[in-house]
């Protein structure tokens, strides 16, 4: 490992784990792709998985706030997910991704309203989805671990040509 083309591999290794990892982890979508959107309104057993709250009407620029309702009066704020713009297909509608709750209940609704409460067109719709950050654990766990591997590489070939041979 004396070689300056082991520098290039650690480079290599730490590169395109990375770039493996990216498109490992931007499979998680698929799941939530193929859902099914539900309108929002009636009560759902989302226990055990994420919910992902959709609109059919993109509203960039205007905050919208969505709660998770129940069991009983429990009330609890639903993250927005402005980070991705995930689209899923379902029934003919084309519906957007402006929301992500991660670990449902039982027995509880989707409530959103837009921050200004100004009127609003939009319909909302919640899917039910296993657990979209697994794969992204995953991926980060591929990603960190290729950088650590090429450096791993570059430190030792960097010890061994600063040893004199013999």
């Amino acid at each position: 490992m004396r070689s300056r083309a082991w520098y290039v591999t650690g480079a290599l290794i730490a590169a395109v784990g990375w770039v493996g990892a990216t498109a490992y982890t931007a499979g998680a979508w698929d799941e939530l792709r193929d859902s099914t959107v539900t309108p929002v309104g009636q009560p759902f057993d989302g226990s055990g998985h994420d919910v992902a709250v959709l609109t059919d009407l993109p509203q960039p620029g205007r905050e919208i706030t969505c709660e998770a309702v129940g069991p009983g009066e429990e009330r609890t704020s639903i993250p927005a997910d402005s980070v991705v713009d995930v689209t899923v297909s379902s029934d003919g509608t084309r519906w957007h991704l402006i929301a992500l709750m991660e670990d449902g209940r039982e027995q509880m609704s989707v409530e959103c309203r837009p921050a200004d409460e100004r009127s609003d067109s939009a319909i909302y719709g919640y899917a039910v989805v296993d657990d979209l950050d697994a794969r992204d654990r995953t991926g980060s766990m591929i990603a960190w671990g290729s950088l650590v591997a090429g450096i791993a590489v570059i430190g030792l070939t960097a010890w061994r040509r600063s040893r004199p041979q013999g």
